[in-house]
């Protein structure tokens, strides 16, 4: 398979379910995170700063989808919570929403997650990790150029109705929804920046397998997500893929873009 054809396929995908990716001048897109689930996500610390993988999905079909970068806030009534873990073993859970930055990854369908690195020490904490509470929405931040800017009835209809409509599609068990998350699992335990090495990238799978989004799974989504990591492998070494996670990432946001246009082909009849 064509390196390109993963991003082709997400990319078109995206773009059926919002405006064009550049030259909007509009808003973005609201988007739904998806819950934990009790399974809360490691930060990785690199450089200045610590970050992760987060999957999302679409709220508003008629917005555009945002670009890769663009700054994203946690809408009211939806929690983040930060769970730090000091030298001393203790463990501290901090409401987060005020202290992390959110920003787009690939179009609506996920986002980097990120704590300043210093913030750690101020913490006197030696890991953190981020729990998603339950519906929480991600409001694009507002520009002070913006033609067409979000108005209050469309919030509402996008962070409640559609949002608690999401639920069952993205959060509930499932094939789809379950093979998103061990993806997530899996790009966030690959090199940000660098290729994995290829005992790490063969042994990644066995490696995860006690992860709670793995245990927990459907086993049509377990088999949904081994088939994706594998298909991966096969594309770095046909040298159609230069990264496990560059190849993961594409095709977890396809999985998640082919979701949301089902969403709304449910939702709204097209």
């Amino acid at each position: 398979m064509s390196s390109f054809r993963p991003a082709l396929l997400a990319l078109s995908a995206v773009a059926a379910i919002g405006l064009p990716l550049s030259g909007a001048t509009a808003a973005t897109q609201v988007l739904g995170l998806v819950a934990s689930d009790g399974a809360p996500t490691p930060l990785t610390c690199s450089g200045g700063q610590c970050s992760a993988q987060f999957s999302t999905f679409c709220l508003q079909q008629s917005r555009p989808a945002p670009s890769r970068g663009d700054d994203y806030t946690v809408a009211a009534g939806g929690q983040l919570t930060l769970i730090a873990r000091t030298g001393a073993g203790q463990t501290l859970r901090i409401p987060a929403n005020g202290l992390l930055q959110i920003e787009s990854v690939i179009g609506f369908t996920s986002v980097e997650i990120g704590l300043p690195k210093a913030k750690l020490a101020e913490l006197g904490a030696s890991e953190v990790a981020v729990e998603v509470g339950p519906a929480v929405s991600l409001l694009p931040l507002a520009a002070a150029d913006d033609r067409n800017p979000q108005t209050e009835d469309e919030l509402a209809l996008a962070t409640g109705p559609m949002r608690r409509a999401a639920t069952a599609m993205f959060e509930s068990p499932g094939t789809a929804s379950d093979a998103a998350r061990i993806a997530t699992v899996l790009i966030n335990a690959l090199p940000a920046k660098d290729s994995e090495s290829p005992e790490q990238r063969n042994g990644l799978w066995v490696a995860m397998l006690g992860s709670p989004a793995i245990v927990n799974a459907t086993a049509g989504g377990r088999e949904a997500a081994e088939q994706m990591y594998e298909a991966c492998k096969i594309a770095i070494d046909s040298h159609s893929a230069y990264s496990l996670r560059n190849c993961l990432e594409l095709r977890h946001a396809d999985l998640l873009a082919e979701t949301n246009h089902q969403f709304w082909k449910d939702s709204v009849g097209y």
